[in-house]
């Protein structure tokens, strides 16, 4: 890294620090030096280290110096939004007006951040760039793990992230269709009727052995397809394979399952049909109806997309386009379906939108903005490279979105009462001070000055004794009975902390881990309404989940 980027690195930690009260986010930076300049994102370790290094650099700096090099920034540079990357690299192959993708989610539970942010937003905004069309692929076709309340779902979070489908599919609608292309392959002699216990198939396999069942002729392969779609046979007996080579170098392309007897009852359709389609060969199928030309999928599916490439040359049609992408990795506990459903039936976990949860509906209850899911999709890229990324990067993307438009709330947790009458009378204070409703915004509000007001239990045990500016109000020496300073100039060293009057709301703050905070918050949080994403003073952004006729609970989003 050259100095050129080391200091345009310094150039955005000035930046960040005057736009958020004097203190360098690195999660902020970060966001904003990878979406700006795409260079960066090529050694993302060196580009973190030095944004840290930087930090500290302007951390160290006197007020004094703190100030001169924030004047020294170009006052465009300074106002203006990090420029955020917009759209996704050239899609190879790819014809305005006839890109078709799909997302193809199995409703197993609703969907999470790692699915919308590769597979859900990838697909959508490509067709968009290209003026094509999206389709939602609902993959219904092992009914002993899917659930009918998760098509809804799935649904709903798509809508919520701002992603609309054009043609929605689900499989379990296209079996005819399934059992069609299966007799004309079935007749061709390229699938065949297997009897095989898998335990000894993948033994057969292993030594690149031949079955027996291969020799039985089309039309005994047919008879026994026929039976199976009546029912006679049960779950395990019988499975229909690709007729391939077992002597394939890829073990995955020794004769293959396609599709099998399964009598699980299925959500929708029951017990209406005892043959369904394996991945495979429903994914094939669909993508070529449909119509799909380009295929995003995560690089375990290669081994899939050999096996489909080969039923596409037996049905003699042209594969769309498949490309690989690598997984996306956040710190935390990795949850699995069943792991949750535990969780939510012995109360654990309120529900799928519970905040300790990666789901999208979680997030959205945190206050997450849909286009903080689209941005964080085109950052992230199409790599291959499996990518770990720290929330705080995630955080930083969706603070730049919903900043502008998070009005300032004063909420004190764990509040302690404190007689501030002495400094009104002192200071001739009138009844109302304004306070302003957003740093960007002339717009301000009138908060009731009362002889009792209550700061954090925090603020309380740190600064007991100590000189201490309430914010928008006046200088005290902070006690349970304070004393106004006779000096009222705000220096840079004073520590300034916010303050509720009495008559204000109880709030109750509910962290990702769990954990409620109690506090008080100013009386104008009244006329929040549920859904509203707001700013706490020195706490952090949030959501009004619910409210009550005596307070109000707020999601925590991120600081």
């Amino acid at each position: 890294m050259d100095q050129n980027d080391k200091d345009m690195i310094k150039r955005h930690v000035i930046r960040n620090a005057a736009l958020y009260n004097g203190i360098p986010n690195e999660g902020s930076v970060m966001g904003a030096v990878m979406s700006s300049y795409p260079g960066f994102r090529k050694n993302p370790k060196e580009t973190k280290d030095q944004v840290q290094t930087s930090i500290k650099w302007f951390k160290l700096l006197s007020t004094e110096m703190k100030k001169r090099e924030t004047d020294s920034l170009d006052a465009e540079f300074l106002r203006r939004e990090c420029k955020i990357q917009e759209g996704l690299p050239p899609l190879r192959d790819a014809v305005e007006c006839k890109v078709v993708t799909r997302f193809a989610p199995s409703p197993t539970g609703p969907l999470s951040i790692f699915q919308v942010s590769r597979a859900v937003m990838i697909s959508y905004l490509y067709a968009k760039q290209y003026k094509g069309r999206f389709v939602l692929r609902i993959e219904d076709t092992d009914a002993s793990k899917v659930k009918k309340e998760y098509y809804d779902m799935i649904k709903e979070d798509l809508r919520n992230v701002g992603v609309k489908w054009d043609k929605l599919l689900l499989q379990s609608d296209q079996i005819p269709t399934y059992y069609k292309y299966a007799e004309e392959l079935i007749n061709r002699g390229e699938i065949y009727a297997c009897f095989c216990p898998a335990e000894k198939f993948r033994e057969i396999k292993k030594k690149k052995q031949n079955c027996k069942c291969r020799d039985c002729s089309p039309k005994e392969n047919l008879g026994i397809w026929k039976k199976a779609l009546k029912g006679v046979y049960k779950d395990g007996d019988v499975v229909f394979r690709f007729k391939t080579s077992m002597h394939d170098p890829n073990p995955v392309l020794r004769d293959p399952p396609l599709l099998r007897v399964n009598r699980t009852r299925h959500p929708l359709k029951g017990t209406r049909y005892k043959v369904w389609p394996l991945y495979n060969f429903s994914c094939t199928i669909d993508d070529h109806v449909l119509g799909i030309t380009h295929v995003f999928r995560g690089k375990e599916h290669e081994h899939n997309t050999s096996v489909q490439r080969r039923i596409y040359e037996a049905l003699g049609w042209k594969p769309p386009v498949t490309i690989n992408f690598g997984m996306i990795y956040l710190p935390g506990e990795k949850f699995h379906t069943r792991n949750v459903v535990e969780m939510i039936r012995s109360g654990r976990i309120s529900g799928w939108d519970d905040p300790a949860l990666p789901t999208v509906r979680a997030l959205l209850r945190r206050g997450f903005s849909p286009e903080a899911f689209r941005i964080f999709s085109t950052q992230c890229s199409l790599t291959k490279h499996d990518i770990n990324v720290n929330w705080e990067t995630f955080y930083g993307i969706n603070r730049r979105v919903i900043d502008p438009d998070s009005d300032r709330y004063r909420v004190v947790i764990n509040p302690v009462e404190i007689d501030v009458g002495g400094c009104v009378k002192d200071l001739c204070v009138g009844d109302f001070v304004p306070v302003r409703v957003h740093p960007e915004k002339k717009e301000t509000r009138k908060l009731h000055v009362t002889s009792r007001v209550y700061v954090s239990r925090e603020d309380f045990r740190k600064l007991r004794g100590k000189k201490v500016r309430l914010l928008d109000l006046f200088n005290v020496s902070l006690d349970r009975k304070t004393k106004s300073l006779k000096s009222q100039a705000i220096s840079n060293s004073m520590q300034k902390i916010q303050w509720v009057p009495r008559g204000g709301i109880d709030v109750t703050v509910i962290n990702p881990d769990g954990k409620e905070l109690k506090g008080i918050g100013e009386p104008e949080m009244k006329n929040l309404k549920e859904g509203d994403v707001i700013q706490m003073l020195r706490i952090g952004f949030g959501r009004v989940d619910k409210k009550t006729k005596t307070g109000i609970r707020i999601v925590f989003a991120h600081k």
